[in-house]
């Protein structure tokens, strides 16, 4: 799960679990109190699972796990390539980075030095994991 995701899920649990606690203050016999906090750890338990499904089980999820990773590593290792409109390769590199696009250019920083690709074929592919 993401550290936003985290957040949130901290403070809707704490609110469920907050809002039963104080429900149960209120009632006068012990099994209904204990039947209103499992209820809650229950539902905060599926909001739990629901999150766990998101982040895992959906492609905009795991996009959203990817972004993260990238954002507090420092990239991801990758390889972009330019090739000329006819095919023939015009330049490469390799590194830790994150590349951004607009309609206009590619740009990335790498080695120190902003690289800004404007026009050609850009293949731009993550490296595998070791």
């Amino acid at each position: 799960m993401t550290i936003g995701g985290w957040i949130f899920f901290g403070i809707l649990a704490a609110t469920i679990l907050g809002f039963c606690i104080v429900t149960s203050v209120e009632m006068n016999s012990a099994s209904s109190k204990a039947l209103v906090l499992i209820i809650g750890m229950i539902l905060v338990a599926a909001i739990g699972a629901g999150f766990h499904w998101y982040y895992n089980g959906t492609a905009r999820g795991q996009r959203a796990l990817k972004t993260q990773e990238s954002n507090l590593d420092g990239g991801l290792s990758r390889t972009v390539t330019v090739y000329s409109y006819s095919g023939d390769e015009i330049a490469s590199w390799s590194g830790k980075f994150d590349v951004t696009e607009n309609d206009q250019e590619t740009y990335f920083d790498i080695d120190g030095r902003r690289i800004i690709i404007q026009g050609g074929i850009i293949i731009n592919e993550e490296e595998p994991k070791e």
